[in-house]
């Protein structure tokens, strides 16, 4: 009896000092970590990122990629190739382009994974195609179709955002600002703060929709046109339709039905014009 209460005690202590060891090389492997110097532990993040880039892992990648950008602001460049890359794993295509970018611009084409980032934003631009592709089909495919109740809760939902009194006058200001903040600027790379392609501004007069284009031109200067539209007797539901190749949208003509304003190419903006078009339309016809 003496003899088992021995072994138990010594079993226990054994047990003890095993967790107790344990404990203090969790803490020095630990404390080995923070304790090295910033940049040091940046490359090791970062080849833990390779590390896990090469076996796919890619939340873990991004989990090592966050730690990284918390220990400073200035990163080495391999950063933002791999921040790019892991990116695109999480359908973050827009973080992906601005890092793969940033990267480029830093490395110029001596870097490291110039050509691996150049493949990785065409991957980006092709993924974009076929997503505006099958959000223009989806909006081709479905007519705007607006029952009473929704008709009156949008109204007066627009009433509420832009504190007027009558519904005319939020679905005008609503028209316009969606017209100023969609419109269509030519070119590639598209600079907002220049004035280029048209600008749109809707007025409503008795039974008509004015709309007053103002288009700039390659001198610098801008020309004006008009167009009035009656309500009454036109389809409410406008439609419209899409460009891939010239990365634009239109709303069509409610009576003509040809292309009319032209915007930024943008299903679901242009989507959300044709819809606020078709309130104002039923609205000023008695709906």
């Amino acid at each position: 009896m003496m003899e088992r209460a021995i072994k138990m005690t010594g079993l226990k202590m054994f047990r003890s000092i095993r967790v107790r060891l344990l404990v203090t090389v969790s803490f020095l492997v630990s404390f080995s970590a923070f304790a090295l110097p910033k940049e040091i532990e940046i490359d090791r993040l970062l080849l833990g990122v390779e590390t896990s880039v090469s076996e796919q892992q890619w939340d873990k990648a991004n989990t090592r990629l966050i730690a990284v950008k918390a220990l400073d602001d200035e990163l080495p460049a391999a950063f933002y190739y791999y921040r790019g890359k892991v990116s695109i794993e999480l359908n973050d295509n827009q973080s992906a382009k601005e890092a793969l970018e940033y990267y480029l611009e830093q490395e110029g084409r001596e870097g490291e994974f110039y050509r691996a980032s150049l493949e990785l934003l065409n991957e980006i631009e092709e993924s974009e195609v076929i997503q505006k592709t099958e959000r223009t089909r989806q909006s081709m495919s479905s007519q705007l179709v607006i029952e009473d109740s929704e008709h009156k809760k949008y109204i007066q939902k627009l009433k509420s955002l832009y504190l007027v009194d009558q519904g005319r006058d939020a679905l005008e200001l609503h028209i316009n600002t969606l017209l100023s903040n969609h419109r269509y600027i030519p070119g590639r790379y598209r600079d907002t703060r220049k004035w280029l392609g048209s600008k749109y501004q809707i007025q409503v007069r008795g039974g008509d929709v004015s709309i007053l284009e103002k288009r700039a031109n390659k001198e610098g200067g801008y020309s004006l046109n008009q167009d009035s539209i009656s309500v009454y007797g036109v389809n409410p539901y406008l439609k419209t339709q899409c460009d891939i190749v010239g990365d634009q949208c239109w709303v069509n003509h409610p009576e003509t039905g040809q292309q009319w304003l032209e915007l930024e190419y943008d299903s679901d903006a242009v989507s959300s014009v044709a819809e606020a078009f078709s309130h104002l339309i039923r609205y000023m016809q008695g709906g």
